[in-house]
């Protein structure tokens, strides 16, 4: 029996409520997987329910993910779990989840079971790839940069497959392939991104809470590197197993990293793989694609002008 239009109404208020804060600050990873249609040319109205897909299964994911973290502050407002509780936010965001997978599966019609040999397959490994990252903070274990990567494919280029499979699922050109190299550095990127800003960026700080995954006890990129590059120094560990809430801890913690040269190692570890990302392009023979180019590019220099702690003195 289908659910009534009131029933929607109720299991929608969780992340309608997140929808309210306004979109995410951070959008270069829906722009990397845009890119690829350079290569697969999906059509408009294909590619504008990708956009509201993936919009959504990304609501979906930061919900959970701050209901995991602890996380109070999501864009500027409490977190939907702070106001509707963790019990109705978790099974609105499950209810959710198989909303978008019904929706992939009416637009893929004879094409279904492509579809759940793509999607089913990606979604276990991002959802390992979760669990490991909370194994890890959890048994506050700080990882190998190994372990890093291992982590990094099942839950960011596992995302990063999953758009550029929808997109083939559309496209006039369903035979483009990109190589398993190829994903995994582009899901390294964006990940290692994403870490990056989190900690040195005042315009993220803006939409969340200032170096929240210190907040959430997480291990980053420039945390892997300044905690392994200094083995005996245990300021870091000691500092990320109190989950620091004050500006001026989180302020000593970021110092501490750009003394150890984390920050400077981070973007030359992006840096590196944006070259390594452009040659696997060329040897694939794909074609120019100066949107792919622009992205990592511009990816880059906004590392450059982004310091976490301008203002908050």
């Amino acid at each position: 029996m289908a659910t009534s239009t009131k029933d929607e109404e109720i299991l929608g208020r969780p992340l309608g409520h997140t929808l309210q804060a306004g979109p995410e600050n951070r959008n270069i990873f829906k722009q990397s997987i845009f890119t690829c249609n350079v290569w697969v040319k999906c059509p408009q109205d294909a590619l504008k329910l990708f956009n509201d897909i993936g919009s959504g299964l990304y609501d979906v994911l930061i919900v959970l993910d701050d209901i995991l973290d602890g996380t109070i502050l999501r864009r500027g407002l409490p977190s939907a779990h702070m106001v509707y509780g963790i019990s109705l936010t978790v099974y609105a965001t499950v209810h959710k989840m198989f909303l978008i997978m019904q929706n992939v599966l009416c637009y893929a019609e004879n094409r279904k079971d492509i579809a759940l040999d793509d999607f089913v397959p990606l979604g276990i490994r991002f959802f390992t790839g979760q669990g490991l990252e909370i194994h890890y903070r959890d048994s506050q274990r700080c990882p190998s940069f190994c372990d890093f990567k291992v982590l990094v494919r099942a839950k960011c280029t596992s995302s990063f497959k999953w758009g550029v499979q929808w997109l083939k699922l559309c496209a006039k050109n369903d035979t483009i392939e990109l190589s398993v190299d190829l994903c995994d550095k582009i899901g390294e990127f964006l990940q290692i991104y994403d870490d990056y800003i989190n900690l040195h960026s005042t315009k993220y700080a803006t939409v969340r809470i200032l170096c929240d995954d210190l907040d959430e006890g997480k291990f980053n990129f420039p945390m892997i590197h300044a905690i392994q590059s200094h083995p005996n120094d245990h300021r870091l560990l000691d500092l990320l197993k109190q989950r620091p809430l004050d500006v001026e801890s989180k302020k000593l913690f970021v110092d501490i990293m750009e003394s150890f040269g984390s920050f400077e190692q981070t973007r030359k570890a992006m840096e590196e793989l944006r070259r390594g990302i452009l040659a696997d392009i060329d040897k694939m023979n794909l074609g120019k694609n100066l949107c792919m180019e622009r992205v990592l590019q511009d990816a880059l220099d906004n590392l450059e002008t982004e310091i976490y702690y301008d203002g908050c003195d």
